[in-house]
């Protein structure tokens, strides 16, 4: 008997895999009393149950905000990746059955608890080739059709899925629905009547179109404290505070003050080195004063570079900085090193920002087919 299950990959990286298996696990909250989650194949693990076991973050971030009780987390993260893994598998250390066998045990133990499963892959159909379990492999071998993520424009999209759907077919799987995500707003309809015709050749069906939602997309404090391995120096209550834009100061203190006055700057996450304490002050003494003018909460928030222990915050500053309310963090590195982390970083979903991970849910929710997607 076939599992009540699906498999989600995506066709390259960075497409929002992660976001959508969000919004079919919110979706399928008001649908399905008992939903069942696993990841076979992580690569960025996070320490859980009193840090006695390592599972992929995605894993973490399902299970804690979803409440999948009938999920244990051995199971939801079966192979995980580390450093050296690849290595030991090319010497032999590490066997194709041997990951097979804890992948198809752990998919059995879940979809025997629950009613229907999400399985959540890892990139694209090919992710995992190296070590002979990508994707397509893996839903083969637990005989569960495959939904693709896709984004772009049509011509761009199709590309990308053409190669994903000839290793699906390679694989003998079956692809259950395609769902286009980061859509411009004024492109859905368009995509909803055009891509179903380019699908039409291949017989699968478009479950879905996402407009894109760049707030999804702002990174916080909390990304931050992980990127640079700190914590926040002060306004802790405020690290799920996303910012629309970042932005160096290397300007005198005057023009800052200046920027910051008009406004157009109060969600933006500003840097500057740990040095410029006429900044720092200057920062710190325009949050107070908005938010004593305005009755309103100043949703800026500052980072400071600098390598220790000469380029660091100095002593009475911080303890300016500690009676703060708004978020400041110092990054123990350059500032080129600092910006350049920043403007490269993915922000991630964490199992303790659940109003962010609610709000990216609730949104792909409302554009899915859940019809399709539970093959009714």
């Amino acid at each position: 008997m076939a599992k009540k299950a699906v498999y989600v990959a995506a066709t390259r990286q960075h497409v929002g895999k992660t976001s959508t298996c969000l919004g079919l696990l919110q979706g399928l909250t008001s649908r399905i009393e008992n939903i069942g989650f696993l990841k076979p194949v992580g690569q960025q693990s996070v320490l859980v149950e009193d840090n006695s076991l390592r599972v992929d973050k995605d894993v973490a971030v399902a299970k804690e905000i979803f409440h999948l009780n009938e999920c244990h987390y051995a199971d939801m993260s079966p192979v995980v990746i580390p450093p050296g893994y690849t290595r030991d598998f090319l010497d032999g250390k590490i066997t194709l059955e041997s990951q097979l066998q804890k992948i198809r045990q752990s998919f059995e133990r879940i979809t025997s608890m629950n009613d229907y499963t999400i399985v959540e892959g890892t990139g694209h159909t090919g992710v995992g080739s190296i070590v002979d379990i990508n994707n397509a492999r893996i839903a083969a071998e637990l005989g569960v059709d495959m939904i693709l993520i896709a984004n772009g424009g049509i011509g761009s999209a199709f590309d990308d899925l053409a190669l994903n759907h000839s290793m699906c077919k390679e694989y003998g799987v079956k692809v259950r629905g395609v769902i286009l995500n980061k859509v411009l707003p004024d492109k859905v309809d368009m995509m909803w009547e055009y891509f179903p015709k380019a699908l039409k050749q291949w017989n699968i069906p478009l479950i879905g179109v996402v407009p894109n939602l760049p707030a999804l997309a702002n990174c916080s404090m909390l990304d931050f404290e992980g990127l640079f391995h700190t914590r926040l120096l002060s306004g802790s209550d405020r690290r799920f505070q996303q910012y629309n834009s970042t932005s160096l100061v290397t300007s005198g203190l005057r023009r800052f003050l200046v920027k910051l006055s008009s406004n157009e700057y109060n969600d933006t996450l500003f840097v500057t080195h740990a040095s410029r304490n006429d900044i720092i002050l200057g920062f710190l003494s325009h949050a107070q004063n908005y938010e004593a003018r305005t009755q309103q909460r100043f949703n800026g928030g500052l980072i400071l570079t600098g390598v220790p222990p000469v380029d660091q915050p100095q002593d009475y500053i911080m303890e300016i900085i500690s009676t703060a309310n708004v978020p400041v963090l110092y990054a123990p590195v350059t500032t080129f090193e600092a910006m350049t982390k920043i403007t490269r970083y993915t922000s991630k979903f964490n199992p303790t920002d659940r109003k962010k991970v609610l709000r990216c849910g609730e949104h792909y929710a409302k554009y899915i087919n859940f019809d399709v997607v539970l093959d009714r």
